[in-house]
């Protein structure tokens, strides 16, 4: 394991702690000592397991089947060109890297050194779209003709990730549309079942900027703001009581009027997952006052002052089939989510995709009829579809089955990615093939 974080720690290998049979995690390199110290405990591993720096582990003989690499986005390149050249299969978190070239660099090296390299594209594996991909290979809506796919990212996500958080600056981290959403670009990709051959872009700036911030705002929410009751960026608010995450959970796709109820909560105190996780390892109430009086993520959002992420983004891809895309992130949604429609010549199709809830209708054309797709559980990130990649990827590597995806399919999201931040910048269209 290269890099015990949030999704290093937290994503897959706990499926190894529940079925040990799959197997185990013989060592980990983390630079941070506490997380190191944290995983090391978890998983019985001694002193000579535990390292600090990728390298250092990569250097001894190959003494197990698979590197799990998490760390960073501008940190993924140089372990997983290591791992491959020694022998190693590699799970990659996305992106693969924030610089094109390096991408089919990695991608040249999989494929040089004969090993697995798969990219964690998670959505593949969420039973919503999976069951998206069995219908449109089903022929059932006939031919596709268009796709509408969003990412509505909330507000709130928004100022927490791409404002305060560590993908606020494009150019020091990578831009949004490769950092969230190339989950996305492989959906459509994978749907549309050819190779991209035109692709344009636009986006707006982000509005969350000194300009605008409030009239006599403090640099910092818990400082007193004026503004504390109708800002929904408040960091107070967002990471002490947890109200735009709980708001967010408690919504459903079908619209009722507001019952004026409280919104059921767990207890906050003490929580330790994101987003607070990131804001600090202390999160006890004096812990959670002091990152926000010392941290960015106690900043008014407005004042953060290097972040340049789009507020929104615009994708239109046409595919070497026929098949033209049309992909939207934005910041300023109401409720975090994916939501999806395919047009046929047979049929529509619409899915929604959220923390608590996933649909998935069919529409014929001839009958005027609807069906409703039952679908799995829905438990976790990402619709629980972390654990199943990972088995997936434990299945291929002991050969037992093809892997879900190639390094070089998943080059195509990035490629799409980076055309699409090029091409909103300097305002051009990109073309292949």
């Amino acid at each position: 394991m290269i890099g015990a974080g949030d999704r290093g720690a937290g994503a897959y290998v706990p499926l190894l702690l529940e079925n040990p049979a799959l197997g185990s995690i013989v060592a980990v390199a983390e630079r941070d000592a506490g997380r190191r110290a944290a995983f090391a405990a978890r998983f019985g591993l001694g002193e000579d397991a535990c390292f600090s720096e990728a390298r250092e582990v990569l250097e001894k003989p190959r003494f197990a089947d698979f590197v799990l690499i998490a760390t960073p986005d501008d940190q993924h390149v140089e372990p997983a060109m290591a791992a491959l050249e020694a022998g190693y299969h590699v799970l990659l978190e996305k992106p693969m890297a924030v610089r094109e070239a390096d991408c089919e660099g990695l991608v040249a090296a999989s494929e040089r050194s004969g090993r697995l390299l798969q990219i964690c594209h998670v959505l593949r594996y969420a039973p919503l779209y999976t069951a998206v991909k069995g219908i449109l290979e089903s022929g059932e809506i006939g031919e596709i003709v268009t796709i509408q796919h969003a990412e509505n990212v909330s507000y709130w996500h928004y100022a927490h990730s791409y404002c305060r958080g560590n993908w606020r600056n494009r150019e020091a981290s990578s831009p949004m549309i490769l950092a969230k959403s190339c989950h996305d670009l492989d959906l459509l990709y994978w749907w549309a079942g050819a190779e991209p051959v035109r692709l344009t872009s636009i986006e707006r700036p982000t509005e969350l900027c000194e300009k605008n911030a409030p009239a006599e705002a403090p640099g910092a929410c818990i400082e007193g703001c004026p503004h504390e009751a109708t800002c929904p960026y408040d960091a107070v608010s967002m990471y002490r009581d947890l109200t735009p995450l709980l708001l967010d959970l408690r919504k459903k796709s079908r619209l009722e009027a507001d019952d004026a109820q409280p919104v059921d909560r767990p207890r906050v105190e003490g929580w330790k997952d994101w987003p607070v996780a990131v804001m600090t390892a202390d999160a006890s109430p004096e812990g959670i006052e002091r990152a926000l009086r010392e941290t960015r993520y106690g900043r008014c959002v407005y004042r953060i002052g290097d972040n340049d992420q789009p507020s929104s983004q615009h994708v239109g891809i046409q595919f070497a089939n026929g098949v033209s895309a049309g992909f939207t992130m934005h910041s300023t949604s109401c409720r975090e989510g994916r939501t999806t429609r395919i047009d046929g010549t047979r049929g529509t199709l619409e899915a929604g995709f959220f923390n608590n809830e996933q649909h998935l209708v069919v529409h014929d054309h001839k009958t005027g009829r609807h069906r409703s797709v039952a679908l799995d559980s829905v438990v976790g990130l990402h619709g629980g579809a972390d654990p199943r990649l990972f088995r997936a990827f434990l299945e291929a590597v002991r050969g037992g089955r093809e892997p879900g995806t190639t390094a070089r399919e998943s080059l195509w999201s990035h490629r799409l990615a980076f055309a699409a931040d090029r091409c909103a910048r300097e305002g051009i269209v990109a073309c292949w093939g």
